[in-house]
C-alpha cells in the first residue's frame, strides 16, 4: 500500500492567551486512500484568559475518504514546557468513522498560566519560551484486522506576553511656580504586549511621584493590549525639598504585575 503524509497545525491562541498561537506540522503516515485530519488555522483557534486559566478550543474534522471504516480511533497529546512543567494532557477518544464520511471534534483543555508563574515560571510571561508537543495517534483498520499507532514529538516556540514596558520620559513646565502653588509633571510611558491579547482587557496603569520615600502625587489611567502602545499622563505636584525625586509606574497586565522606578530631577520649593 502507498504511504500518504499529511500535515498537521495546531494553533493555541492566548492569554486572540492569544496565553498565545502555538502552530505545530507533523506528518501523518496513513494506508492507501484519502484519509484527512484538518487541524483548524489560527484564526480558527478560540481561546481566553479566565482567573489564571488559559482555555483552548481548537475544532478540527476527520475526513475517512478510505473505502473502509476506521475503528477505536483515539488521539493523546501531553505538553510541557522548556523546563518541564506539565501544561495538558488528554486522550481525545474519536471512535468510529465509516468510510466516505467526514466527523467533526476539538481539542479542549485550560492550563494554570498564573500558577506556573507564581512557581517562577517567568520566561511564559516576559520572554520566549519552548513548548513540546508529545502526541500518540491510533486506530483499527481494514476491518480491524490492522492496528495502526504512531507518535510524534514538536518543539513549539511562545511568544512573551509581555515585551517591555517602562517610563521614557518625565517632564517640567518650564517656568517656575509661586511658592505652594502646585505644578505638572508630565510622564510618558509604554508597555509592548503580544499583539494575540489585543481583545484582553486593557492594562491598568498606576503612575506615583515621590520625594524621598514620601508620596507627593500620583494618578490612575488604562492602556490597551496588543503591540507596542505608549501613553502619557499629567501628575499635580506640590513643590517640597527632600533628597532625591522618583517617579514608579505599576502596570497590571491580566494577573501580572510589573514595576519600574526613575530617578526624576525634582521639583522647586
Amino acid at each position: 500500500m502507498a504511504a500518504r503524509s499529511r500535515f498537521i497545525q495546531l494553533a493555541i491562541a492566548a492569554v486572540d492567551i492569544a496565553i498565545v498561537v502555538l502552530v505545530f506540522t507533523s506528518i501523518w503516515p496513513f494506508p492507501s486512500g484519502d484519509f484527512r485530519i484538518d487541524l483548524p488555522s489560527e484564526s480558527e483557534v478560540e481561546w481566553e484568559y479566565v482567573d489564571g486559566l488559559v482555555n483552548v478550543r481548537a475544532p478540527f474534522t476527520i475526513d475517512n475518504g478510505w473505502i473502509y471504516d476506521v475503528n477505536n480511533l483515539t488521539i493523546y497529546y501531553r505538553v510541557t514546557n522548556y523546563t518541564g512543567d506539565e501544561l495538558a494532557e488528554q486522550t481525545i477518544s474519536i471512535g468510529d468513522i465509516p468510510a466516505q464520511r467526514v466527523t467533526s471534534s476539538e481539542v479542549s483543555f485550560s492550563f494554570n498560566l498564573l500558577e506556573l508563574y507564581e512557581r517562577g515560571a517567568y520566561a511564559m510571561i516576559f520572554s520566549d519560551d519552548l513548548l513540546t508537543f508529545y502526541l500518540e495517534v491510533s486506530c483499527l483498520y481494514t476491518a480491524k484486522l490492522v492496528k495502526f499507532f504512531a507518535s510524534y514529538q514538536i518543539d513549539v516556540d511562545w511568544e512573551a506576553l509581555i515585551n517591555g514596558y517602562g517610563i521614557s520620559d518625565v517632564r517640567y513646565p518650564s517656568t517656575i511656580p509661586m511658592p505652594g502653588d502646585p505644578i505638572e509633571v508630565t510622564v510618558d510611558y509604554w508597555l509592548d504586549t503580544a499583539t494575540r491579547l489585543h481583545d484582553m482587557p486593557p492594562a491598568q496603569v498606576n503612575v506615583s511621584y515621590y520625594g524621598d520615600d514620601t508620596l507627593m502625587g500620583w494618578t490612575y489611567t488604562t492602556i490597551l493590549l496588543g503591540g507596542n502602545r505608549s501613553g502619557t499622563v499629567v501628575l499635580d505636584i506640590v513643590p517640597a525639598v527632600y533628597s532625591s525625586y522618583y517617579v514608579e509606574i505599576t502596570i497590571r497586565v491580566l494577573d501580572f504585575t510589573v514595576t519600574q522606578r526613575v530617578g526624576a530631577s525634582g521639583v522647586l520649593p
